[in-house]
């Protein structure tokens, strides 16, 4: 049995050389990446820091990640808000009392999500060689595209709480997820409680989460051992929420409804709130959906209504072509529906004729003919010619210029594009 006294020199050996240790600080602020080959003789702790940035408006889908790149998973991590105190951390581990309760901590991260406007800092402990990058997503698509479920969700709510659509899937996923809380709770059933209990009490909250990985681990590494009846067993599942589904059948009482339509809103509130580390810019855009959906439209109406009254709009003058082809329209239009009328019931065509010095032509036009004579056209043309030779002197060549001037009967395959 070896001597007090050896225990007691043992023991101040080993706090000597761990008094001895220091620290160099890296404190990095963008992209970065450190790469470390450890010696066995190392006296120095590496901490790396992220200094943290301003709070502004384009850090709202910003993310930032400690990224650990190790081929094994053979390391310690220590997190702090100083480099003290994860100094501190790392010399009390050194000691080695957390030896006894290490394989019940929480596992490293190979990639830590920061927080973006709070300095952190993280030492790894770790015999072989690895790289610290520190990775900046200045857009982060996966932010954007739940702030942007999360105000869809917000603005269609009250048209999903009806849609029978929406209903049947959602039933399926709840249904799904349901069957695997089920199982779970089943497999936990199997675990001795009074093991578990005692293990907790003398281990603490480390031992239950220990317990919770290995239980996930587990049930992570039967998926994906069993891929094949994990695929059948949720299609199965999903046909009988879908059948339950169908049988309840959607909500059509009104507070029903607007129990979801509530619930649906919330959802896409906690969303918005947490796609974004910038908390304070995402709950502005909370308010602001929110806003936008309940305001009044007739507050809104008014307010359009004044500022049309106080600043009209300038009209916009038609050009020459414009007014051309817009009363040709205008005039084609207004024959087909005179030539309608005519066709009606609701028309006397016996008393309308009775008044008209051309009674033939009359029922001519109502049959589809055209509502010009040859002469008429002629006499047209010609006016259009005389008045295009005293506007310009001199022989008229422009062929696309008399095309424009000539006239045709509503029938003409000139205005069936207008």
């Amino acid at each position: 049995m070896m001597p007090v006294h050896l225990y007691v020199l043992v023991i101040s050996l080993f706090v000597v050389n761990v008094n001895s240790l220091t620290y160099d600080v890296h404190w990095l602020s963008g992209a970065t990446t450190i790469e470390r080959d450890l010696p066995l003789s190392k006296q120095s702790v590496d901490i790396y820091c992220f200094t943290g940035i301003s709070k502004n408006l384009f850090a709202i889908w910003q993310t930032v990640k400690f990224h650990v790149k190790l081929k094994n998973d053979e390391f310690s991590q220590y997190i702090g808000a100083t480099p003290e105190e994860v100094f501190k951390d790392y010399t009390e581990d050194s000691y080695g009392w957390s030896s006894v309760i290490s394989s019940f901590q929480k596992k490293a991260q190979k990639t830590l999500s920061l927080e973006l406007f709070n300095p952190t800092c993280m030492a790894i402990n770790t015999k072989h060689r690895h790289n610290i990058e520190l990775q900046v997503i200045r857009v982060d698509i996966g932010r954007v595209l739940v702030m942007c479920l999360g105000i869809a969700l917000i603005h269609s709510s009250k048209s999903l709480s009806g849609n029978p659509m929406f209903f049947y899937l959602c039933g399926v996923l709840i249904g799904v997820f349901a069957s695997f809380m089920v199982l779970v709770y089943y497999v936990s059933k199997l675990l001795p409680k009074k093991t578990l209990t005692y293990g907790i009490l003398i281990g603490g909250w480390t031992v239950g989460v220990y317990m919770f990985q290995q239980i996930w681990e587990n049930l992570r590494v039967l998926m994906l051992t069993y891929k094949t009846y994990m695929f059948w067993y949720s299609i199965v599942v999903s046909f009988v929420s879908f059948l339950i589904c169908y049988r309840i059948g959607p909500p059509k009482n009104e507070r029903s409804k607007k129990l979801v339509m509530w619930t649906l809103q919330a959802a896409g509130v906690l969303m918005i709130f947490f796609s974004s580390g910038y908390q304070e810019a995402s709950s502005a855009v909370i308010v602001v959906s929110l806003f936008v959906k309940y305001f009044p439209k007739s507050v809104l109406y008014r307010i359009q209504g004044y500022w049309r009254k106080r600043f009209p709009p300038k009209p916009r003058l038609l050009s020459s072509e414009e007014y051309y082809e817009q009363g040709a329209r205008e005039t084609k239009r207004a024959l087909e529906e005179l030539r309608k009328h005519c066709s009606s019931p609701d028309c006397a065509q016996w008393r309308v004729m009775l008044r008209l010095s051309d009674s033939k032509r009359f029922a001519s036009f109502v049959e589809g003919n055209s509502h010009l004579s040859d002469d008429e056209v002629m006499d047209y043309e010609s006016y259009a010619f005389s008045m295009e030779a005293a506007r310009k002197p001199g022989p008229v060549a422009n062929s696309t210029r008399n095309n424009h001037l000539e006239i045709s009967d509503d029938d003409s395959s000139d205005y069936d594009d207008v």
